[in-house]
Order: C-alpha cells, then sequence, then structure tokens
C-alpha cells in the first residue's frame, strides 16, 4: 500500500471516531458542514487530487490552476464536484470551526447540497456545472480543470453575478467599475482565455451577461435574485431588464407543488386560506411544463436537501394572491410574508411525521417578478392573462364602501380593517372581507344580531355584501390589571374575568363557543365598556354538548368536527391558544371562575396573577440564562480548541 492511500485511510478512521464523539455530547466540539474546507492532516495536495482521480471522482478545478501544486498564499482552491461524487471527496478534507494551517478549499457541488452550496444555492448554473465537469481535461496529467471554453464561461460567470463591479470590469462600455482594486485583474485574465478559446466578447458586465443568456449558461430569475443580493449592479441589472419585483401586480406568488405532496394540494390551498392568501388557480404540470420548471425553478436543484427524504420534482402549481395586498398602504404583501406562509404550512402538513419521513413539499417565488417568470416556464400566455383580470376582479372587490382615514393593524388573514367616515355615523370601524372568507363575515354578524343583547358585543351599525360596519371604540385598557412578561398577552382584573366567564356561559347554554377569545381580542370603551371584537370563530356546539368548563370557548381548542373552523395555532386535539380563562391570565382555576361564586374570584385572583407572573418571570429568566450559558460554553471550547491547533502547529 502506498503511503498516499494509507494516509487516506488513516484519515477515514479518524473521520468514524468524529462520527462515534459526536452524539455523546461534543457537539461543541463538531465541526459544521460548511463550503470552507481544509486539506486532513498528512496528505499533500498532490496526494488529494491523485486520491481523487483514483477515486474516479468527477470534479475540476474552476480556476488558478495553472501553478498547482503552488497556491498563492491566503488562495483557497475553488473546486465543483458532482453531487454523487460529494461523499468520496468530503473523506479528504474537512471543515473546521478552527481554522488549521493547511491548505483551504472552497467544495462547490452542482445542485449546491448542503455544506457545497454559495449562500444558500448552487455556485453555478445547472448547465454550466454539467458542462464544465463533462468536458473537463487533465491539466498536467493530475488536475482536472474546464475545457478552454468552460475556463472563459466559468470566469464570467464569477465575474459578472459574484463579483459584479469588484471585479473591476465595468457594466457597460464607457461605465466605470467599483471604487478600489479588485482581488485579481479580471479584464487581463478573461482577455486572455477569450483568447485562447477564440472568442471575442467586449469584457463589459453587460456582454458578458448577454454572452451567458445566449448560450443558455444563464441562472434562473430566482438564481440571480439572490445573487443580486450582494451585487448591486445585478440589482439593476434586473431591474431594468424585468422591470421592479412587484411587476405591478403585488401580492402575487405561485407556490409549487413537489411530487412527494401531490395529494396535500387541496390540504395547502387550505392552508393557503388560513394564512391569508386567496389561491386564484391550481395548475397540474404536463410533462413537458414540469421539465421547463424543474430547468427554471430552484435553481435547478430539486434534491432532498437537508431534509431525509427527497420531495421529488414539481407537480403542479397553486397560485395565489396575497390579501395584504389589496389596499396600497405600503406595509402590504412583502417576501417575508411569502416565506412565514410557506414555512408555516409546510410545518402543519409535516406535523406528526418522524423526522425519518419528512421531506420538503412545496416551494414559492420571493416576489410577482419571480412568480411571472414560473409561469412564463408554462408557455401559457393565456393563464397570466387570467390571474391578472382574477387579481383585478379581486381588488376591486376588496374596495371600503367609504372613505378611508386609516388602516388598522391587522393580520389580514381573512379581512382588512380599517377606520372609515361614514355621513351619518362619522368615524367607524368597517371590516371588509375577502371572497373565500364569506362564513367568518356571517358569524359576525351573527354575533351582531342574534347576540346583541350581550354588552360584550360590538354593535351594527352597518352591513354590505361583504363588509359591516361597527362603533370605533376608544381602548381605555381598563380591563388590563398587568402585562405578561416575554409576550404580547395580559392579566385581566377580576371584574373582566367574571364578565367574561358570563359570557361563555351565555354562549354555551345556547348552543354556541367561540374560539380565539383571547386578551389580545379585548377592549375596553370609556363609555361602552368592555368589548370583544373578534367573532369571526363564533360557531355552533355539536348536539352532544360538553360541559362548560370543557367548551372550546374555555379550553381553546377547537370542537372535534370536520366542519369546525380553527384559528392558526389551534387544532382539535392538541393545540390551544391562551384563552381569557386560564389561570396565567385570571390568578384562579378555570371551574372557580365558572362557578357560581364571586368572592372567591376577588380574593384569589390578585395572589394568584402575581404568582403566576413571577414563575414567568422566573421561566423566561432560566430560558435566556441557558442560551447565554450555551454561547459562552462555545466561545470557551473555541478557544481551547485554537490554543491547542496553534500549539500543534
Amino acid at each position: 500500500m502506498d503511503r498516499s492511500r494509507e494516509a487516506v485511510d488513516v484519515m477515514e478512521r479518524n473521520a468514524m471516531k468524529e462520527r462515534v464523539l459526536t452524539p455523546l455530547g461534543l457537539g461543541l466540539l463538531a465541526p459544521r458542514q460548511a463550503t470552507r474546507r481544509h486539506l486532513r492532516a498528512g496528505l499533500s495536495l498532490d496526494g488529494f487530487f491523485d486520491e481523487l482521480n483514483r477515486r474516479g471522482v468527477r470534479y475540476a478545478v474552476l480556476r488558478w490552476f495553472e501553478t498547482l501544486p503552488d497556491v498563492e498564499p491566503g488562495e483557497d482552491v475553488d473546486i465543483l464536484v458532482a453531487d454523487e461524487d460529494l461523499p468520496l471527496l468530503q473523506t479528504l478534507v474537512r471543515s473546521h470551526r478552527v481554522a488549521p494551517a493547511r491548505q483551504e478549499f472552497d467544495v462547490y457541488s452542482v445542485t449546491g447540497l448542503p455544506g457545497s452550496d454559495f449562500r444558500g444555492i448552487p455556485y453555478l448554473s445547472p448547465a454550466l456545472a454539467a458542462r464544465v465537469l463533462e468536458r473537463a481535461v487533465l491539466w498536467r496529467g493530475r488536475y482536472r480543470a474546464p475545457s478552454p471554453v468552460d475556463h472563459f464561461d466559468s470566469m464570467a460567470y464569477h465575474v459578472v453575478y459574484h463579483k459584479g463591479l469588484r471585479s473591476g470590469l465595468p457594466g457597460e462600455p464607457g461605465g466605470r467599475p467599483a471604487a478600489g482594486s479588485p482581488e485579481h485583474d479580471y479584464t487581463s485574465v478573461l482577455g486572455d482565455l477569450a483568447a485562447g478559446a477564440g472568442l471575442s466578447i467586449r469584457l463589459t458586465l453587460d456582454d458578458l451577461d448577454a454572452h451567458l443568456a445566449g448560450t443558455g449558461l444563464r441562472p434562473p430569475l430566482d438564481t440571480l435574485e439572490k445573487l443580486a443580493e450582494d451585487n448591486p449592479w445585478l440589482r439593476d441589472h434586473l431591474e431594468d431588464e424585468f422591470g421592479p419585483a412587484h411587476a405591478g401586480i403585488p401580492g402575487l406568488a405561485v407556490f409549487v407543488v413537489r411530487e412527494q405532496a401531490a395529494g396535500l394540494i387541496d390540504r395547502m390551498r387550505a392552508e393557503l386560506l388560513r394564512e391569508g392568501w386567496e389561491p386564484l388557480a391550481t395548475v397540474p404540470l404536463t410533462p413537458e411544463q414540469a421539465a421547463r420548471v424543474r430547468a427554471r425553478v430552484r435553481g435547478g436543484n430539486w434534491g432532498a436537501g437537508p431534509w431525509a427524504v427527497g420531495g421529488g420534482g414539481p407537480t403542479a402549481y397553486v397560485v395565489a394572491y396575497d390579501l395584504a395586498a389589496v389596499v396600497d398602504d405600503g406595509t402590504g404583501s412583502t417576501p417575508d410574508r411569502v416565506t412565514a406562509a410557506k414555512l408555516a404550512i409546510r410545518r402543519r402538513l409535516l406535523a406528526g411525521q418522524p423526522a425519518e419521513a419528512r421531506f420538503n413539499p412545496l416551494h414559492s417565488s420571493d416576489n410577482p417578478r419571480q412568480a411571472l417568470d414560473y409561469l412564463d416556464a408554462l408557455e401559457d400566455p393565456g393563464l397570466a392573462a387570467g390571474l391578472r383580470t382574477r387579481v383585478a376582479d379581486l381588488r376591486a372587490t376588496m374596495t371600503f364602501p367609504y372613505p378611508m382615514v386609516e388602516l388598522l393593524p391587522s393580520q389580514r388573514r381573512r379581512a382588512v380593517t380599517a377606520v372609515v367616515a361614514h355621513p351619518e355615523f362619522g368615524e367607524c370601524v368597517c371590516k371588509l372581507f375577502a371572497p373565500s372568507a364569506r362564513r367568518f363575515l356571517e358569524r359576525e354578524l351573527r354575533a351582531r344580531t342574534e347576540f346583541a343583547d350581550l354588552p360584550e358585543v360590538p354593535a351594527l351599525l352597518e352591513a354590505g355584501s361583504n363588509w359591516l360596519l361597527s362603533p370605533r371604540y376608544r381602548d381605555t385598557r381598563a380591563h388590563v390589571r398587568r402585562s405578561l412578561p416575554d409576550g404580547p398577552h395580559v392579566q385581566l382584573t377580576p371584574r373582566t374575568s367574571r364578565a367574561l366567564a358570563g359570557l361563555a356561559r351565555t354562549l354555551h347554554d345556547r348552543g354556541s363557543y367561540l374560539l380565539d377569545l383571547t386578551p389580545l381580542n379585548l377592549m375596553s370603551d370609556a363609555g361602552e365598556g368592555l368589548k370583544v371584537i373578534d367573532w369571526e370563530f363564533l360557531q355552533d356546539l355539536p348536539d352532544e354538548r360538553p360541559r362548560l368548563a370543557d367548551s372550546p370557548t374555555v379550553v381553546g381548542r377547537g370542537a372535534r368536527s370536520p366542519e369546525a373552523d380553527t384559528p392558526l395555532g389551534v387544532s382539535s386535539y392538541g393545540d390551544r391558544v391562551l384563552t381569557v380563562f386560564s389561570p396565567r391570565v385570571t390568578g384562579v382555576p378555570t371551574r372557580l371562575l365558572l362557578g357560581p361564586a364571586t368572592g372567591p374570584v376577588a380574593l384569589l385572583a390578585e395572589p394568584g396573577m402575581v404568582l403566576a407572573w413571577l414563575l414567568l418571570v422566573v421561566r423566561t429568566a432560566v430560558k435566556r440564562s441557558r442560551t447565554r450559558g450555551l454561547r459562552v460554553a462555545r466561545r470557551t471550547v473555541r478557544g481551547v480548541v485554537a490554543r491547542l491547533e496553534r500549539r500543534g502547529r
């Protein structure tokens, strides 16, 4: 056995030891999997490449390979590797929390697998990466490198999309590059590579981008936008070419359903509604459309990623509109809302599945510009035109009946709420419901008519086909005893708690319940007193009524009925909201609060609330101290490791 092979065997045994030690509590010492790697101890750079070649690894050193095995001090070796060969390469290089004095590598896989990606995306476009590996040549009989044409194209890609003006190239003919000296003389390098490949291309960012687009090597729009986050030239370039991110249709998004989740499309539509998105169209993809979407969306990366099971390729689109965008107030739909909805839906779809069976069920566009690009991949112009009409109709429907004075804070999941100027009632509150939220409007109307005799129900001034008007109550917070720590909730005065207990009893006696009766949905007006301002989840009890103490109104958990609506964060079985009847809110046990005697409530409420408040303060402090302690422990361990590393050099 040669010495290089022997060194590799030793390193692989050491790697196994590290994997065994980590679960035993040495997670603080375990290196994170990262793009930046270091050559394993005991292996020379030439030995590394010899071993890659012996194993048949498909790789290519992307640039600066001409001087190998000599590498400039401080420079790393950028290496592209086929996805399936990444495990073979990973045994030869290692991620470190504290960098050792050994050769550095930046390792990139074709599809940007975890730990071999560029800021969460593939380093090169799928077409370019595949071509570089397919046509790689052996340099000096040892180092696999791109062919002359691929060397130019991959360098141009690096300059245009990774560096931008920092490369020293101008954006356009006659333009000026960014101030400062670039890391390398990319203008000369690209000029030499173009000459060697027999290419005649003007060396500006605009021209190189056009060349890559013309040869099919430019990345998709969603990838370009991620690259533009650190590339001002590219950001402006995309704006010039594709228009603004809102694309004239703020709120439009495409949710891409993956093959493993094909049976969950109806559930996804329902979850989108819960998150405040109006589904506009569901588009099953033909094989031809799926192939185009696979190449054009997600940077061509449809692998399993960090999930145990691969989600498969694209199988359908669900096109939706964000209700937050129906009113142009500057605070409507944002990429954060798209991401939040996607993550929340993904979490609920996978709830209850074991870790080893979890997969990524859906992807989404980040903004309307990307959404239109996703739709363009279907090559169905009529679809986009129809969606524009649907959005215009929806926005026309979602119009306040009277002049708007100010928008009121809300999640805008089913309705938008604003203060409007009424010719008779003056300033009042208008709640405007989305077309899909008709049943929620009907419940609000039911509360204001059937239960109008209850003092906690807001008055109904007027109603239309998709809106209702209530007086503008001014919150004095007279119902609040104190705020709970580390959150938006509050504790209630004993008088308020008793009033709400009476409300729950009346609803129960009349065969109804109200979910989402939380401290956040209360208001106290100086003239009208306590009001419950949200009645969207007013529903009927089942035929077999539970006891009052077990009513959904009290426990904050939905009735076990397929027809029952539940707010976000609530299920029919496990999850519940913090209701106004929680002992941490009232200071007394729920059964005592709901009982006939009122004296003990007034006597016990204050000490009970103080105790609950103190317990929450202690719990919050312990949680924060654990987090701080873990950070300190990590810093200490890293310092020790760094000193040991320096001592061993």
